[in-house]
């Protein structure tokens, strides 16, 4: 490894972070990980602790020695750019303040922050050309559920994950609160018997049959709020409520995969409202509209002709997420046949690759 060569960090900044250092060409030359690093949740002195440490194990595992150069006072070596993509960065505040936290580890002066489905479809829409700018359409459902589109020349649009209160249709917990909403309706009579009531109850341990002690439990999980806890306190009992609800997401999948009505009714309005989602955030870039065509164009006659065009092209689509990258993938193969405009789904493993390429773009 030549040392003179450029070095570019893509960054996924999520319930993981994960950093990876590559070189002028895309190669990845280390990866590094550490918990979250979500700014509006973990806070900054979190924050950048995990963005740090993630930093500090992409070096190391490239060969640097990162552990003799800190302990003589020495820099690591300068990055040409840094992109990240972090859950919940919408507004340039949010912008500015990753930004500074980024500045402090004086790696590079080009820093690029922008959301965590920008980064997922750069990593799943350009597999062919990664210099080149990607378009098309990418959908979370995970941590949160929302999509996010990029036109042809740029201009992008998310629809959906406007948080857990009024919005995230297509997350792990909105589908465990489904989960749950569909037991109590059961209960009362006013939906039909389901086999997700015994696979919620050992799940969480709660008595069978017994509607009130399942309403208790999640209604327990938010107890730090409202309780004049401060800050910190407050966000870990959203996290907290938030987690325990996506641990059923997995039980609804499974149920369905079985022939379950109530989970399979449940996976058909998730998907509906993440088609919808995606749906929307195409309209608004322009990918509904057909690709300007390709090939040589005559006149003949006062009229134009274009020997190349191919008709309406399907729409590049990235997918990221535990639910969507789950097996039986139930949630996947609906969303897939909801959006019949887009080409088959990529799944994307490490949005990081994503940040790279946005970071090595930014120098061109």
């Amino acid at each position: 490894m030549q040392e003179e060569q450029p070095y570019y960090l893509g960054i996924e900044a999520t319930g993981r972070t994960v950093a990876v250092l590559a070189g002028p060409d895309g190669e990845i030359l280390g990866e590094g990980t550490a918990t979250s690093s979500v700014y509006s949740v973990m806070g900054q002195e979190r924050s950048s602790q995990a963005l740090w440490t993630a930093i500090i194990g992409a070096f190391s595992s490239a060969g640097i020695n990162t552990r003799d150069l800190l302990r003589a006072n020495q820099t690591l070596p300068e990055v040409a750019a840094i992109c990240v993509g972090m859950t919940g960065v919408e507004r340039p505040k949010d912008e500015s303040n990753v930004k500074r936290m980024l500045n402090r580890f004086n790696l590079s002066k080009n820093i690029i922050v922008t959301n965590d489905a920008h980064i997922v479809l750069e990593a799943g829409c350009n597999l062919e050309d990664f210099a080149e700018p990607a378009y098309g359409v990418a959908v979370l459902a995970g941590e949160t559920g929302l999509a996010f589109a990029k036109g042809r020349t740029g201009q992008t649009a998310r629809a959906g994950g406007w948080g857990y209160l009024l919005g995230e249709e297509g997350s792990a917990h909105y589908l465990g609160q489904q989960a749950v909403k569909a037991l109590l309706r059961a209960a009362d009579g006013r939906g039909k018997p389901t086999a997700l009531a015994a696979l919620v109850e050992h799940e969480w341990k709660i008595p069978a049959n017994r509607p009130d002690s399942l309403s208790h439990h999640v209604y327990s999980l938010l107890a730090g709020l409202g309780t004049g806890g401060n800050k910190a306190q407050i966000e870990e009992s959203q996290e907290t409520y938030k987690r325990a609800l996506a641990q059923l997401a997995p039980l609804v999948e499974r149920a369905a995969a079985n022939g379950d009505e109530v989970a399979v009714a449940i996976l058909d309005e998730t998907s509906a409202q993440l088609a919808e989602a995606a749906s929307a955030a195409i309209v608004k870039v322009g990918l509904d509209q057909p690709a300007p065509a390709k090939g040589a164009t005559f006149q003949i006659g006062g009229m134009s002709l274009n020997l190349g065009g191919k008709g309406q092209e399907k729409i590049p689509f990235a997918i990221y997420g535990s639910v969507l990258l789950s097996n039986p993938g139930q949630l996947r193969t609906r969303l897939q046949e909801a959006l019949p405009q887009c080409d088959d789904p990529i799944a994307v493993l490490n949005p990081a690759e994503g940040a790279v390429r946005l970071a090595i773009r930014s120098q061109s």
